[in-house]
């Protein structure tokens, strides 16, 4: 009698052990699926900063580019701004209207 209800306990044991083997297997494969979804959107993530980065970048550039000097003044030709050839005599700072006097 004793040895059956040792046998029984043994058994329910292994059963239990066995069903915690299998279940710290299944709960594995789920923590890995759920590690190898979070990266591969980390991965998305940096190569859409890495796009974003390198469109800063043009801008940058574009931006230099069109607040040089070279490029203000060949755009003011093109709108048909000519050069000065008078000198700047005075500039009324208090009038609502900013008019440069010319000499």
């Amino acid at each position: 009698m004793i040895r059956k209800k040792s046998e029984k306990k043994f058994k329910l044991i292994f059963l239990f052990s066995i069903f915690i083997f299998i279940s710290s297997i299944g709960f594995k494969f789920y923590l890995c699926s759920v590690v190898t979804i979070k990266n591969s959107e980390f991965e998305q993530a940096f190569l859409r900063k890495k796009e974003l980065e390198e469109d800063i970048n043009k801008l940058r550039s574009q931006s230099a580019y069109l607040s040089s000097i070279g490029s203000i003044e060949k755009r003011a030709k093109e709108l048909g701004f000519v050069e000065m050839s008078e000198r700047l005599a005075s500039l009324d700072l208090s009038a609502s209207d900013q008019v440069a006097v010319l000499q």
